[in-house]
């Protein structure tokens, strides 16, 4: 075999593996995009996720407000009903004492 000769098939060899590089790289860049594809759908995910907790936290925020009012509410009208209790006791006292 001749110097040319082993110089061509030297060469041939180089560019088939400068082909198969170059083909994997291919497939390597096609992966990275599906997992690049991948995580940017799931952060979509994650966003709508974030703004669906905030609303619940948001609503759950209104009903405990609406609760505390509730709660006074109850407490006024529990002293309301004691304040009537004694003085019914109070009218029940004079009646029973005549």
């Amino acid at each position: 075999m001749t110097d040319l000769e082993r110089l061509i098939e030297s060469n041939a060899k180089a560019i088939e593996a400068l082909t198969s590089d170059i083909a994997e790289m291919k497939r390597d860049r096609t992966v990275l995009y599906q997992l690049v594809s991948d995580l940017t759908e799931k952060i979509g995910q994650l966003t709508s996720h974030q703004v669906r907790t905030y609303q619940l936290i948001e609503n759950l925020d209104e009903r405990q407000s609406q609760l505390a009012n509730q709660q006074q509410q109850l407490i006024e009208i529990q002293k309301a009903s004691s304040n009537q209790q004694e003085q019914l006791t109070e009218i029940l006292k004079k009646l029973t004492e005549k």
